[in-house]
């Protein structure tokens, strides 16, 4: 059950909820997951902060404006926060927030690929706050999904420093985000019916019970659950504000 500390280049660094009612949305995700959600505040840009024993798991925050839509994004760590940016724009994206320091200690920019997928990208501070990952209520995994994932590769590759391999989930080919030895992300096909958008993946320890709860709270069932060997079981939800999010019951680890 890691708490990371340490994000090289090209690894996700955090994730946040951007909502038109923060409220619920606390409400909906505390009850869901179990966070101990505090009180947005000026000093963080209006955002909340959730944890899970006491450890920064996600945040969720108010709308900026009326055209962005309701989301979860994702954040991946760079070295050079102002080069990441410019690389963006040569590499065929779009930079929607131009790199700043919207909180104090926190530089941050919002971009989207070629494929119009929006994320963002995050200089930390040599000794930043922890995260939790990869247990229950924790995020366990990101995944782009787009029509044609792999045209976007070598912009990734350009903006965040990550290499690409490739395994099968079922009979589908399945992209993977790679920092050095490690796969941080995947990389999915979609049937080209939503926009291409990255995919936030909250570990649960039993799927069947966390859809039923997300339901019961408001949500809706997305997809039906699926599965595949060596990953496990997961399934779709959009929140009772319209983010979509998933949740991933990892398969067992071999005794």
């Amino acid at each position: 059950m890691p708490i990371e500390d340490v994000f090289p280049q090209g690894t996700p660094v955090w994730v946040d909820l951007q909502s038109p009612d923060q409220p619920a949305a606390a409400t909906y995700y505390r009850s869901l997951f179990g966070w101990d959600v505090s009180a947005p505040s000026a000093e963080s840009g209006g955002f909340s902060l959730a944890r899970t024993r006491g450890v920064p798991v996600a945040a969720l925050g108010p709308l900026p404006s009326d055209d962005v839509p309701t989301m979860w994004t994702v954040y991946f760590s760079v070295d050079d926060l102002t080069a990441a940016a410019e690389t963006v724009t040569t590499a065929g994206g779009t930079v929607l927030l131009e790199p700043g320091e919207p909180v104090a200690g926190i530089r941050l920019a919002i971009v989207s690929d070629p494929a119009g997928a929006v994320f963002g990208l995050w200089q930390r501070k040599e000794q930043g706050d922890p995260w939790l990952r990869d247990e229950p209520g924790a995020v366990d995994w990101l995944e782009l999904v787009a029509a044609d994932p792999a045209s976007t590769f070598p912009f990734y590759e350009s903006v965040l420093g990550v290499g690409i391999s490739e395994m099968r989930v079922g009979d589908e080919p399945y992209g993977l985000f790679d920092v050095g030895e490690t796969s941080v992300a995947g990389a999915y096909r979609s049937d080209g019916a939503e926009p291409a958008h990255w995919l936030v993946y909250f570990n649960v320890a039993d799927l069947d019970a966390a859809i039923v709860r997300a339901t019961e709270l408001g949500g809706t069932l997305r997809t039906e659950p699926l599965s595949a060997p060596g990953v496990g079981r997961w399934a779709e939800i959009v929140d009772p504000q319209g983010a979509g999010f998933a949740l991933l019951e990892p398969e067992p680890e071999p005794s």
